[in-house]
């Protein structure tokens, strides 16, 4: 089976991110293919350097960087919510590939199973 996660929000201020990843990692832990997609202000989390210090939040990066290690490969953001938010490609983790909506749209229609946090 192939499980797509939208992710949404930023990594601050609530669980769903967290609760999110450990989501994905399980389910790739069970040998599913696993697609990650981080879409509007959950693009934030890809930022290879990110202020969570600053804003008294436990950062996720370890995790993220941790992803392919668990075979969680496929792993993207959209290209507009990137320029949208003024984010250099260069400032985002290097495992994470941009998509348009169309592909986006194409990926959602070989999941079978969507998640959304």
């Amino acid at each position: 089976m192939h499980f797509l996660y939208l992710f949404t929000r930023q990594a601050y201020g609530h669980s769903f991110a967290r609760e999110a990843l450990d989501m994905a990692l399980a389910t790739a832990a069970f040998d599913q293919k696993v697609s990650i997609v981080f879409l509007q202000d959950a693009i934030y989390q890809l930022l290879a350097a990110n202020d969570a210090p600053r804003v008294e939040a436990k950062p996720h990066m370890g995790v993220i960087n941790a992803l392919p290690l668990y075979d969680i490969e496929c792993i993207y953001y959209l290209e507009q919510d990137r320029q949208a938010r003024h984010i250099k490609e260069i400032e985002l983790v290097p495992h994470a590939a941009a998509i348009s909506p169309v592909a986006l749209e194409e990926l959602m229609a070989t999941a079978d199973r969507i998640q959304s946090f």
